[in-house]
């Protein structure tokens, strides 16, 4: 029913609030204690995302999300959460390692192809770089789950069980996860709707990913590669650039800089979407049908 579907959403913000007021004090409690810096400007440097522990901690907070939409469908529609996982009910592993090597080896050559035209600004060194990465990896893993578990895995699922059009089922959660970015896509002036449209198209590629494959293992590995990329190797200028290799050296608002950086960027996602059903055209046999499952 309607207010089911509507707590779990409230469910998803709550989670995630309430994991950031934990999590953030945490994090700095534990980085003073480690280096005996004073934990009230520790604290602060978390907050404001200055720091590599600051990207981890934001990105950590999605877990709040994930675990507080798994007791919400438990709770309120009485179901088995591992369904929203896949048919069979567990994460498929290789399916999010395929997903995930497709886009992260498409992105490392489009960064090599264009490294030498892009004047792109060494950003982190390798010191701090080879120290960060896998927790970053990590915490950039839970945050895509998370994103996929409730736009897939949970709202997907529902609109499948009750309309028949992709336009709706696929459409509806794109769309809405396209626009969960409107508060990044901002500070790109004019550009605004092509960095809209970035994560629209994951979402697309990502509905059709889980349609494929029967649940959402593939379409966290592509979501995967394509936030690594932009994390770890090239990143706009921002706090979710502190630990990548390269920055673009770049005014946001100025539009016409930014645009064929942008459309790189969607040349990569559309590539390694194609790359990865070609390496796995062979294996992609089972389709996700309209499931009957919440009611």
């Amino acid at each position: 029913t309607l207010w089911r579907r509507l707590l779990v959403r409230i469910a998803a913000i709550l989670g995630q609030v309430v994991a950031t007021v934990v999590l953030f004090p945490a994090f700095a409690f534990a980085a003073s204690r480690i280096t005996g810096a004073p934990f009230g400007p520790t604290f602060n440097d978390i907050s404001l995302l200055t720091t590599p522990l600051g990207l981890v901690a934001a990105l950590s907070s999605f877990a709040g999300s994930a675990l507080f939409v798994w007791a919400a469908v438990r709770w309120l529609h009485k179901i088995d959460p591992r369904s929203l996982l896949s048919f069979a009910g567990r994460f498929d592993w290789r399916d999010m390692g395929l997903g995930f090597a497709a886009v992260l080896a498409i992105g490392a050559i489009a960064v090599e192809v264009t490294l030498p035209f892009q004047d792109y600004t060494p950003n982190a060194p390798w010191s701090l770089w080879l120290v960060w990465v896998l927790p970053v990896l990590l915490v950039t893993l839970i945050q895509v789950f998370t994103e996929e578990l409730i736009f897939r895995g949970y709202l997907q699922s529902q609109l499948a069980a009750r309309f028949a059009s992709p336009l709706i089922c696929i459409g509806g959660p794109s769309l809405l996860f396209g626009a969960a970015h409107i508060g990044n896509a901002a500070a790109f002036g004019s550009n605004a709707w092509l960095v809209l449209l970035a994560p629209t198209l994951v979402g697309l590629i990502a509905a059709d990913i889980t349609i494929r494959t029967g649940g959402i293992g593939a379409a966290t590995g592509i979501h995967l590669g394509n936030n690594i990329i932009g994390l770890l190797f090239v990143a706009v200028p921002g706090p979710f650039g502190v630990v990548s290799l390269y920055l673009h050296p770049i005014d946001l608002a100025d539009a016409s800089s930014v645009r064929p950086l942008i459309l790189i960027n969607l040349a990569v996602i559309v590539i390694g979407y194609i790359s990865y059903l070609a390496v796995t055209r062979g294996y992609l046999r089972r389709l996700q049908q309209p499931s009957d499952v919440f009611k």
